[in-house]
């Protein structure tokens, strides 16, 4: 395992997640092109900049990067879920607790299965839990098999919701007039 640093995400990495979430797209346009696209280059680093600025205060939120050799390979952003009022009426019993939320984690494809992701999952279940998480949610790609493989064998989760999809047909609307 390469040596894989930890560290928040500070001002000027907006260039380097730029980078990171380009790649993520063009893995998962790969895999399904219905439902992905690699973004735009053009202002990118700085919407990333401008998010960090706004959102990187927040108690409830968590970017964290990765860095081999001083380069930045990966990123992790979660969010903390508090339990829901309604807790107590609801069927899914892990809306009365606190949640994990993993928002996204990429890994640039030359350092994907060398220990990035698990560094950044782990640092993300430390952070969550001391701040009294206790389970952690995510989705990804049915199809990924990068993805199931690593959640389900190297984090130990399961696989527990299936979120379905399908496009509108247009031409339905309005009884047939588009």
């Amino acid at each position: 395992m390469t040596d894989v640093v930890i560290r928040e995400v500070r001002p000027g990495d907006g260039a380097a997640c730029a980078a990171l979430w380009r790649d993520a797209g063009e893995f998962f346009a790969g895999i399904n092109p219905h439902t992905f696209r690699v973004p735009s280059n053009e202002g990118l680093a700085e919407w990333f900049e401008q998010g960090h600025a706004t959102y990187g205060g927040r108690r409830d939120m968590l970017t964290l990067l990765a860095e081999v050799d001083g380069i930045v390979v990966g990123s992790i952003s979660a969010t903390l879920l508090e339990p829901i009022e309604t807790a107590e009426r609801q069927v899914q019993s892990d809306f009365s607790r606190q949640r994990l939320h993993i928002d996204s984690l990429d890994v640039l494809t030359a350092h994907r299965r060398g220990g990035v992701g698990t560094a950044l999952m782990k640092a993300a279940e430390a952070w969550g839990r001391s701040h009294g998480a206790e389970v952690i949610i995510l989705e990804t790609e049915l199809n990924n098999p990068l993805s199931m493989a690593f959640y389900e064998k190297r984090m130990g989760m399961t696989p527990e919701v299936v979120t379905l999809r399908r496009e509108i047909d247009r031409s339905e609307l309005n009884g047939g007039d588009a």
